[in-house]
């Protein structure tokens, strides 16, 4: 049966077989299975606000002339915190056809709402970043606040994606904040942590150098080779290039750090991690607990199971059966 637009057997759509348009509201089998297709509806854009941008710089540079509007450069929808706009950015050159500068003008501000090829606008994705990584939000409550509150058509797809995008550009902007920072890190020095993320044996293992105070990542690096001279040459060298005094440095007391680091940094103080430390401070008391529970379960098991099969034993017709039956499914829930 052909399907056609605004009938009934648009919106079901049996899966291999006809369907029939009697029984297109209804299916008369209950394991017929059915896929609702909906269709799709343009977005309203009645109560949509327009912006329009304009160019900065109002006359010529080279014969003074006040520029007029050529073209719209680009036009779109992007979707804000408090909803979706419609924003066009114009283009201004030169009226004057004598003068040599064709240069077509345009808003920066414009060009600065959002990130190319996206349609949300950068406050958008700064907020979803910010909820995120400084709230510790989950996608869940993001997707649900921007949609509820805020009354945003987004998805939780769209809200993973807008994350990535976010740690992108704030990784585009680190060499904004050391040159922030650099003032202060020339007076006084900086202190650096390392750690290593190590998946597996005969792996790259990826090397981090953070500043203590700010956070900030001086250097990341990863290495198959992991000796005390690789370390010094690929890890320690290229922070002490910076130019900056280190006072002092943290890891987790890896003897090949610490031989690299008194190569490239003698006479630095070094201080071992206290969450290292703290980890591997309870591995004897986990160790000694797991036996303990090993050890029980093993002096509990042998007359737990005996139990057991003296149950099975009795008669089904047993008035104690059923109690103890309650008694043995109690201890086997505790073991």
């Amino acid at each position: 049966v052909p399907f056609q637009r605004n009938t009934p057997q648009c919106m079901f759509r049996q899966v291999g077989i006809s369907v029939e348009p009697s029984s297109a509201h209804v299916p008369k089998n209950r394991n017929t299975v059915f896929a609702v297709s909906y269709p799709r509806r343009a977005k309203d854009n009645r109560q949509v606000y327009k912006c329009y941008y304009r160019p900065e710089q109002t006359t010529c540079p080279d014969c003074g002339q006040v520029l007029k509007r050529c073209h719209p450069v680009w036009r779109k929808y992007m979707v804000f915190l408090n909803g979706r706009a419609w924003v066009v950015n114009l283009g201004y050159c030169c009226p004057n056809p004598r003068c040599k500068n064709q240069q077509v003008y345009t808003s920066q501000v414009a060009q600065h709402l959002t990130v190319r090829g996206n349609s949300f606008a950068l406050e958008v994705i700064v907020q979803i970043g910010y909820w995120r990584f400084w709230n510790r939000w989950t996608v869940v409550q993001i997707h649900e606040l921007l949609t509820q509150v805020h009354h945003l058509l987004i998805s939780e797809r769209e809200v993973l994606y807008l994350i990535e995008v976010f740690l992108v550009s704030l990784r585009c902007t680190y060499h904004l904040r050391l040159e922030e920072h650099a003032a202060y890190f020339r007076r006084h020095g900086i202190f650096i942590a390392i750690d290593a993320l190590k998946p597996e044996k005969g792996n790259r293992a990826l090397y981090v150098v953070r500043e203590l105070k700010f956070g900030l990542v001086l250097h990341q690096v990863s290495l198959l080779s992991t000796a005390h001279q690789t370390l010094a040459t690929r890890l320690f060298q290229p922070v002490k290039a910076l130019g900056y005094r280190v006072r002092g440095w943290v890891s987790d007391d890896e003897p090949a750090l610490r031989l690299a680091a008194a190569r490239v940094f003698p006479g630095v103080s070094h201080q071992p991690c206290q969450s290292h430390c703290l980890r591997d401070a309870a591995v004897p008391i986990m160790e000694a607990d797991q036996a303990l529970k090993k050890a029980l379960k093993q002096a509990m098991r042998g007359p737990f199971y005996t139990f057991c099969r003296a149950i099975d034993q009795l008669a089904p017709d047993d008035p104690h059966r059923r109690q103890q039956a309650t008694v043995c499914t109690g201890r086997a829930t505790g073991l």
